[in-house]
């Protein structure tokens, strides 16, 4: 009787443990398929950067971002992250991107992915426009240049209106230059210029920063019709020198010299600008006397 009871006792705790090991293996189970992100949008945009967002997943482990390689015809992996936003860094400027990002669990060493989020198509925006110019000036009108922006469609010009106390559009060009007519003689006016990018749709436009303030005299009528002689002034030619003179610098090492003769508050003067090591010079010098009345110095 003792040896049965014994045997019984062995087989009963050897059901058991067989009943343990199973109970534990069935709890091993794959990890949840996450849902499929949604709300993939830009919340930031800039020349070469843009921040993405999206709409968190419940019980993912994180996200891949993925898009889309023109040149190989391929989506490749941009970034694994736990967060639902990231900054997508070193793009070209008014170039259009694709993207899409998809959830994912772990469980037990395993990964399970879920569906790619829809296909966001979107643009970053035009560079800065640079080197802003006014030149050609009359009693009227401005003629305003500035350099050309990498794949921009299309360049907006701003005038401040002092009586509306802001810029205001003057016109939109294709080109990189624009003549703004119909102004008062003998007033200093403010210009700024942006370029931007049309989407393929035609329906959406995306703007770059605009350029540095730049300011412009017309002429006054009288300096416009004066009949005084040259032979009392300077000459065009000595007052360049002066003003390279005064900045220590050679002609041979500047850029965008331009001398012209104005007339300010009743006195003929000279305007000489130029570019020199990252800086833009300008100055006003008394067409007589050659003394140097204003000078400027701004980083170009």
């Amino acid at each position: 009787m003792k040896k049965f009871l014994a045997k019984l006792a062995v087989t009963t705790l050897a059901i058991t443990m067989f009943l343990g090991i199973g109970a534990s293996v069935n709890t091993v189970q794959a990890a949840a398929k996450p849902a499929k992100v949604s709300s993939l949008k830009v919340v930031e945009r800039d020349d070469d950067e843009l921040t993405l967002k999206w709409t968190k997943v419940s019980g993912a482990t994180g996200y891949q971002l993925y898009r889309y390689d023109t040149s190989t015809g391929k989506w490749k992996k941009v970034k694994t992250t736990s967060k639902n936003r990231y900054e997508v860094e070193n793009l070209k400027s008014a170039t259009k991107y694709k993207f899409k990002v998809r959830a994912y669990t772990k469980s037990n060493g395993k990964t399970t992915f879920g569906t790619f989020s829809a296909t966001l198509t979107t643009y970053t925006e035009p560079a800065e426009v640079e080197n802003l110019k006014a030149s050609n000036k009359t009693t009227t009108s401005v003629k305003l240049t500035w350099d050309k922006v990498p794949r921009a469609t299309k360049y907006q010009v701003y005038m401040y209106d002092t009586a509306k106390g802001k810029y205001v559009r003057q016109t939109t060009v294709s080109g990189t230059s624009a003549t703004i007519s119909g102004l008062s003689s003998g007033t200093t006016y403010k210009f700024k210029v942006r370029a931007y990018l049309l989407s393929d749709s035609g329906k959406n436009k995306y703007y770059g920063d605009f350029s540095d303030v730049r300011k412009a005299t017309t002429k006054t009528a009288s300096s416009a019709s004066a009949t005084s002689t040259t032979s009392t002034y300077i000459g065009t030619a000595k007052a360049k020198s002066i003003a390279l003179a005064d900045a220590g610098v050679t002609e041979s090492k500047v850029h965008d010299l331009e001398v012209e003769r104005d007339k300010e508050k009743g006195v003929v003067v000279y305007e000489v600008s130029f570019d020199y090591n990252g800086y833009e010079y300008d100055y006003t010098i008394n067409a007589t006397s050659g003394k140097i009345l204003e000078k400027e110095v701004e980083r170009d």
